[in-house]
């Protein structure tokens, strides 16, 4: 059986039991507005949590500061939703409250979500689930990357895709404290950005950034990662499927082109 069915199947077994839902991304009170012209406007109360692992040889004292900080940029920029045009998607219909799954549409959606956000801290590896968003904090990253321009620079962290886990440097986060959200923010679907004429982007990853905004369309971007599938919505309350987060991290940290250096007796 796959495992997103199986995690369906759980999170409709935790609602009938009542049990609390959990994971990355947890919302409740979900519902739709149709203004009958193509427009879908979406509402929810989300938890969104980031559990940081810290893997680093020494030990990290500013970690809890670094958390505290990240937790609360994150929540600054999700606050206020987002709006996303050109969504082709089945046709809703709202008198029925239900997706036709014959027919589609393409639509604009404004996403107005309220967001609470956990950053928390993590010791071993059986503390997460597969459904969990990570970040795990190590001594040095050796992988490198090319510019659009030409140069050679060192990663400070790299994500292994949409929705996947976060690894970044603990002395090099110390340095720019955005760095735990922008990584986190490639885990909700946005790209680095490298044009000298956007240095003022929290997605600028070059070494000359001189801001930390994030454009209406990044923000659409990742309103449409949290909640992709519409059909959702309809459940009222809702987590997010199993990514296999365990797994993925174990393949990503030993990748050894990714140069991860940590404490490797605090990776079991």
């Amino acid at each position: 059986m796959p495992t997103d069915l199986i995690d369906e199947l759980k999170s409709n077994i935790s609602l009938l039991q009542n049990q609390p839902l959990s994971g990355g991304i947890v919302a409740k009170n979900l519902r739709i507005s149709d203004n009958g012209s193509g427009e879908l406007t979406l509402y929810g109360d989300f938890t969104i949590t980031l559990k940081v692992l810290d893997l680093t040889t020494n030990g990290a004292p500013d970690l809890n500061s670094l958390m505290t900080f990240t937790q609360q940029v994150i929540t600054s920029k999700l606050r206020g939703g987002g709006y996303k045009s050109g969504i082709n998607f089945l046709k809703y219909n709202a008198v029925k409250k239900a997706f036709d799954k014959d027919k589609t549409w393409t639509y604009s959606i404004r996403y107005n979500f309220n967001f609470s956000v956990n950053v928390i801290q993590i010791n071993m590896l059986n503390q997460l689930r597969g459904n969990d968003f990570v970040l795990a904090v190590v001594d040095s990253i050796g992988h490198q990357f090319t510019d659009q321009y030409g140069k050679r620079h060192y990663s400070g962290g790299l994500t292994n895709g949409k929705g996947g886990p976060a690894v970044i440097t603990y002395d090099i986060w110390k340095k720019n404290r955005y760095l735990g959200v922008h990584e986190f923010f490639h885990t909700l679907g946005l790209d680095d950005i490298e044009d000298h004429g956007k240095k003022e982007r929290l997605m600028y990853h070059l070494d000359d950034n001189t801001g930390q905004s994030i454009s209406d369309t990044e923000r659409g971007d990742m309103m449409h990662f949290i909640m992709g599938d519409l059909r959702r919505m309809l459940k009222g309350n809702y987590s997010n499927v199993s990514n296999n987060t365990i797994q993925l991290l174990r393949i990503f940290i030993n990748n050894k082109t990714n140069g991860f250096k940590y404490n490797k007796a605090k990776f079991r």
